[in-house]
């Protein structure tokens, strides 16, 4: 759920959320980015808020949405991502929502003591570990030619290894993960898509959602889990 969104950047207002995903986190919570040098930075601010409190972070660094949330659902925690869409946002997974935003309006923030300041866990390879998991129940030959609308989202890292693992040839747009500029609207992902006669069509948008395009229709999926799933009984 997006928990945060502003057109500027300001890192002194994600060090004030941060403190407040701490106070109700009292635990470890898992934090990732997308590509834009703000979602570093903004992330960066964010997780000094979030030690203050006591609370741990296990920084996972550049992943896509839909494979965090995936990944901390199998590790049992909460998560926050940073990400660039038109402004700087943050999404949040396993947390409350509402008292977060109450405890960042009433500033009532935990206070650790120096000694007790939470640590920061790094996992690099977290992604790698996702895909290494995903693909060792889902390996099969779909033999599909596909667009995929990466919308300037982390989302390009699932290729090529998805597409060699699945049996697809795929052809990516809107790639440019580091850029600011918005991705090529919906409306041109969709014309290639018939004009071209794809089998299939993905768009993994920013918000951590899959639309999966085929035969005239057209679904969503919030896991990639539940994505492969449904490619591999369906097409």
């Amino acid at each position: 759920m997006e928990l945060y969104y502003s057109e500027k950047f300001n890192p002194e207002e994600l060090a004030l959320l941060g403190r407040a995903i701490g106070t109700v986190a009292h635990g470890t919570t898992i934090v990732g980015r997308d590509g834009r040098a703000l979602s570093r930075y903004g992330k960066r601010a964010m997780v000094v808020g979030i030690v203050s409190t006591g609370s741990t972070i296990m920084d996972v660094r550049l992943i896509p949405l839909i494979a965090l949330k995936d990944f901390a659902h199998k590790k049992g925690l909460p998560l926050a991502y940073v990400y660039y869409y038109g402004g700087v946002r943050v999404e949040v997974s396993g947390l409350d929502v509402d008292e977060i935003k109450t405890i960042l309006d009433s500033r009532s923030f935990i206070e650790a003591h120096p000694s007790d300041i939470g640590a920061t866990v790094y996992y690099p390879n977290a992604l790698d570990d996702f895909m290494n998991d995903l693909l060792k129940k889902y390996r099969f030959k779909m033999e599909k030619r596909v667009l995929v609308d990466a919308m300037n989202t982390p989302a390009v890292l699932f290729f090529p290894r998805l597409s060699e693992a699945l049996g697809m040839e795929v052809d990516i747009i809107n790639d440019m993960m580091t850029s600011y500029l918005p991705p090529k609207p919906k409306e041109v992902f969709l014309h290639k898509l018939r004009k071209e006669n794809y089998d299939l069509g993905l768009r993994f948008r920013p918000d951590g959602v899959v639309e999966v395009h085929a035969n005239g229709e057209e679904l969503e999926f919030g896991s990639m889990w539940t994505l492969l799933e449904h490619l591999k009984k369906n097409l």
